[in-house]
């Protein structure tokens, strides 16, 4: 088996990448979103960036929407946290935000997870907040696992929704679509 051998992207950030996307709309793409407010989309092709979008506050994570031309951004916000941001028509920036008010952003910690339609995150309080992606005016559901401790991941594993806690506790949800089906076992 060869080994892989490491190539210097220039992508252009200005300070540290917070997330790695793997995409395919087009062509294969590597998608960089950096505390510089940045996100480049690095064809693998061309080997170039083909599209920077710039956003108002630092990207923490990236995920995969349910088109490969939209990724879902998770911002430092005190509201509106998330962004749906299609790709397609920069430098117009067609944007869907939604979230929920905080006294201080989420963080760069806390990470969610998308499953078709349904995007979880957790926050500091200990719940995770679903959101159906089709209609993102209020959660979907609020489920409290860690009453007042911060989750860190939210993540779908099989038919579970998976939550972890800053002291390592793992809470597993019952998940069907359109929500979790049973309080959290520890």
């Amino acid at each position: 088996m060869a080994r892989p051998i490491p190539t210097l992207l220039f992508m252009k950030h200005n300070s540290v990448v917070q997330s790695l996307l793997p995409i395919r709309d087009t062509s294969h793409k590597l998608v960089s979103a950096g505390a510089d407010c940045n996100v480049h989309f690095w064809d693998l092709s061309s080997q170039r960036v083909v599209n920077t979008i710039k956003t108002s506050n630092p990207v923490y994570h990236i995920h995969e929407a349910t088109s490969p031309f939209c990724t879902l951004l998770e911002v430092a916000h005190r509201e509106l946290q998330f962004e749906i941001r299609d790709h397609r028509l920069v430098p117009e920036m067609p944007v869907l935000r939604f979230g929920y008010n905080t006294p201080k952003p989420h963080g760069r910690y806390p990470k969610g997870d998308v499953r078709l339609n349904t995007f979880a995150c957790g926050d500091k309080d200990g719940s995770v907040r679903l959101w159906d992606l089709r209609n993102v005016d209020e959660p979907l559901q609020i489920v409290s696992c860690f009453p007042r401790r911060r989750i860190t991941q939210v993540v779908f594993g099989g038919a579970n929704l998976v939550a972890c806690s800053e002291e390592l506790e793992l809470a597993f949800m019952d998940f069907a679509l359109g929500g979790v089906v049973a309080d959290p076992v520890l």
